[in-house]
């Protein structure tokens, strides 16, 4: 499995549950590995968030693979130590909002989750507050589809204990009591992988797509559903092919591929 975290705190319980070593090659980040699993350690904020998640699809990994943002997050609601899956991902200065699909079958608390540009003290709202999920989302949706692109949580700070400064030891505490539950989400998400996994035809045909048009996140979703149906229903590659090259738009596209597979779908 493949996690980002901001902070060394975050990751050392990873690095010691799956005995993980520190790469020695030259890196922007601290990258630890082992067969199985990486973990790139950010830095704080959303852009160094993006900067480590691009990294490690382009340099650690460079192929698709599920990935989580895992951490501590402040919250409006929610006690200290603990976990949430976060299933709405925002920003108050961006359009885009994230909602990752709820793949993961776990008895945990699921919470939106808004990403701040400084610590949140006011907790506002009963959601968490974290400063990396909007970018780590922003750029592992450019990489692999939303199901494989989860954000893991930790409460560290909420209303009654309010956060003063960022404390290693705690972020390591917190989450070093879950690494059993860590690694049942991360053994979940690549079985998933496993069954949903895209055909590289699909994929590629995705990537050639975005490259070829804007997609709205809805569309996203919508492309992404659609091509797998496309393929399962025996569609053939060239015909995809050709709707493309007869669209003029994306959402133009969208809808007479759809169309498309309503006739495969009611064939006799």
């Amino acid at each position: 499995m493949n996690f980002i975290t901001a902070f060394h705190a975050e990751a050392l319980p990873l690095i010691e549950k799956f005995q993980l070593s520190k790469r020695t090659e030259a890196s922007p980040f601290p990258v630890f590995s082992n067969d199985r699993h990486n973990v790139v350690i950010s830095g704080m904020g959303r852009a160094q968030a993006s900067l480590a998640t691009q990294y490690l699809f382009t340099e650690v990994i460079n192929t698709p693979e599920p990935i989580i943002n895992l951490g501590i997050a402040g919250h409006g609601e929610l006690a200290i130590g603990t976990p949430f899956i976060a299933n709405r991902i925002l920003h108050l200065d961006e359009k885009a909002v994230y909602y990752p699909p709820p793949v993961l079958k776990l008895n945990i608390a699921n919470s939106g989750l808004q990403t701040c540009d400084i610590p949140e003290t006011k907790y506002s709202h009963p959601i968490g507050y974290d400063m990396e999920a909007h970018g780590f989302c922003s750029a592992a949706y450019r990489s692999i589809t939303r199901e494989f692109v989860q954000s893991i949580k930790f409460v560290s700070d909420n209303p009654t204990s309010p956060l003063v400064s960022f404390s290693p030891n705690l972020a390591s505490k917190i989450i070093g009591t879950h690494v059993e539950l860590i690694e049942e989400i991360a053994n979940q998400l690549k079985n998933t992988f496993q069954e949903l996994q895209l055909d590289p035809k699909i994929y590629k045909m995705i990537k050639e797509l975005k490259s070829t048009y804007h997609f709205t996140f809805t569309q996203d979703y919508q492309l992404e559903k659609l091509l797998r149906h496309a393929y399962s229903l025996g569609m053939h590659p060239n015909d995809v092919t050709h709707i493309l090259n007869q669209s003029s738009t994306g959402k133009i596209f969208l809808s007479v591929l759809s169309q498309k597979l309503e006739a495969f779908r009611t064939l006799p």
